[in-house]
């Protein structure tokens, strides 16, 4: 059975607070960011039923960002054999080990996702979602998008409103992949002519 990762409520607290008053927000262009990026890692969701239904639709977030290479988080412990590579995404789970007190991911985790230098985040995490937008700002993901909440900025630099009344369906998905493919498509097209 998967057991979903979620940083302890203090630490995620304390973790807040001190993050906004260190937290330096650095200006950028969408467009250039889209163009230059390289590497995304899609984060899942931790809740078992969201995580069905955002895995229902990984294909169609991986088209979203084609010609890059693509990861996907799983925040679960023991979640092996309930998302597997493929061709188009590797996948990255998290072990016991990876984590110490608090549940935080460790220093020699965040050194090893680092390494694939990941330009643009996508967390599909519409509840605590904690650990992944952590885990994404630790690693210095310059383009880090997540749904609109509360206090969800420094998390999240491209924030995307949901509706409250489709919260518990797999339409919320549907209608966020709509939006990525409108800003993705609409970024692509800004790009310059070749010569």
């Amino acid at each position: 059975m998967m057991k979903p990762v979620k940083i302890n409520p203090f630490a995620k607290m304390v973790l807040s607070w001190f993050g906004r008053l260190r937290f330096k927000p650095e200006a950028f262009t969408f467009t250039q960011k889209v163009k230059e990026s390289q590497s995304v890692l899609i984060c899942m969701p931790a809740d078992v039923d969201r995580f069905a239904m955002a895995r229902d639709l990984l294909s169609t977030f991986v088209d979203i960002f084609q010609g890059k290479e693509m990861f996907v988080l799983l925040p679960f412990l023991e979640a092996e054999g309930y998302l597997s590579s493929s061709k188009r995404y590797g996948v990255i789970s998290v072990q016991e080990g990876d984590l110490k007190i608090f549940s935080l991911p460790r220093k020699k985790f965040i050194q090893k996702l680092k390494q694939h230098q990941f330009d643009i985040s996508l967390d599909l995490d519409l509840e605590d979602g904690f650990f992944n937008c952590y885990l994404c700002i630790r690693c210095k993901v310059p383009l880090r998008i997540g749904y609109k909440r509360k206090n969800a900025f420094p998390l999240y630099n491209i924030q995307l409103a949901v509706t409250k009344d489709r919260f518990g369906s797999r339409e919320i998905y549907e209608g966020l992949a709509k939006t990525l493919e409108s800003l993705f498509s609409e970024s692509e097209k800004a790009k310059p002519e070749p010569i």
